[in-house]
């Protein structure tokens, strides 16, 4: 699972670096013959960005670029998408189980398509639970993995000694019947008390992990008596799936939650986009390219919503950074000279300059998002 301290210390790489992001996808035609497709547009994108290198780094370059192709002949990558940067005393490959499109930079690092994946698959959790304990799961960039620490085990081994303890004094018997009701009841109590425990448990871990949502698995008698001890604001960023044994690998588990967390992700996604363009006004919400820009940069947003995919240029100030789609040659803020920039290259970066959360979306949001300018935001 892709490390965050790892992702935060990639602009200080030096450069000159090559960066590489591969559809690597073993599912995707292209990638079944050999070479690969993903070999084949490696090579042919190098020679165009080879050409426009500077001379004095060519032979840098091409040499980064064989060692890419190298690490792709053996054995073929297993992902659905790589990220690599490679220089002279750097190698780095983040494998990534999630849709990865073609890209070739040279110079500095290039952050951009990862600062979006990372910001369109937020991670979740999933919660195992059942009679026997409750198990913790990460899943984050199409990968789960178990937090082994948060392990929550229920022994019940003394219970049932108690069951078979004689009568506390001599020549007093016990009446089966009666005694095994009572001993039924403390039991169901001593679960009662579990998921209790196990929901406060649940209730910590999302906060402190910032996950969003957050399934609780398992059979029914044991995911609703979680469900109904979580804190209601919880469970307005949660989902139940039930229906199936606690005995189940992690694997399984994936493939289980995956299309669960596309479904909750695409109604949560409408849910605020329909409130975003509801509550417009100015005062607690902004749609639209311009107006969302402007706010952005002057410090009121709180949380942008973007629309997938979403292309434009900008011209943003060399001198003060101010971005808009004004076609005016010089900065209206400082008089700076201005430079055209992609705005999927500047959106992340202004979002993270000014402290904003990103929340990505596709689907009927998408389509309704898309209608109002494409981008919208909360504010402070």
């Amino acid at each position: 699972m892709l490390d965050t301290k790892l992702v935060h210390s990639l602009p200080k790489l030096p450069t000159p670096i090559l960066t590489v992001y591969l559809d690597t996808n073993p599912a995707n035609p292209r990638n079944q013959r050999i070479p690969s497709g993903a070999r084949i547009w490696l090579k042919s994108r190098a020679k165009v960005l080879a050409a426009r290198s500077p001379r004095a780094e060519q032979k840098l370059f091409r040499e980064q670029v064989e060692r890419v192709d190298k690490f792709l002949r053996s054995p073929a990558p297993r992902e659905r998408g790589m990220v690599v940067f490679a220089g002279p005393d750097v190698w780095l490959e983040l494998p990534l189980q999630v849709d990865v499109e073609d890209e070739l930079h040279w110079g500095r690092p290039s952050l951009t398509q990862l600062l979006w994946l990372l910001d369109e698959h937020q991670p979740s959790g999933v919660v195992l639970v059942d009679r026997s304990g409750a198990r913790f799961f990460r899943f984050w960039l199409g990968e789960i993995e178990e937090d082994a620490k948060e392990f929550f085990r229920l022994d019940i081994s003394q219970w049932r000694k108690k069951h078979l303890m004689p009568p506390a004094q001599p020549g007093m018997q016990k009446t089966r019947g009666s005694m095994r009701d009572v001993f039924e009841q403390r039991v169901e109590a001593q679960f009662a008390r579990f998921f209790r425990d196990a929901a406060e448990k649940i209730a910590a871990w999302v906060q402190r992990e910032k996950l969003r949502p957050v399934f609780i698995a398992g059979p029914n008698e044991s995911v609703e008596p979680v469900w109904a001890a979580l804190p209601k604001t919880l469970c307005e960023h949660a989902a139940r799936v039930k229906g199936f044994s606690g005995k189940i690998t992690p694997a399984e588990l994936q493939q289980r939650i995956a299309p669960e967390s596309d479904r909750w992700k695409r109604a949560y996604e409408l849910a605020v986009v329909n409130k975003l363009l509801a509550q417009s006004n100015g005062r607690r919400a902004v749609v639209g390219m311009d107006e969302t820009l402007a706010n952005l940069q002057q410090g009121e947003v709180r949380e942008l919503v973007v629309v997938r995919g979403l292309g434009g240029k900008l011209r943003q100030c060399v001198r003060c950074q101010w971005a808009d789609r004004s076609a005016d040659p010089a900065c209206s803020a400082c008089g700076g000279e201005r430079r055209t920039i992609a705005l999927r290259a500047a959106l992340p970066e202004l979002a993270r300059e000014n402290g904003v959360t990103v929340e990505v979306v596709a689907g009927e949001a998408a389509t309704k998002l898309r209608a109002a300018g494409g981008l919208a935001a909360w504010l402070r």
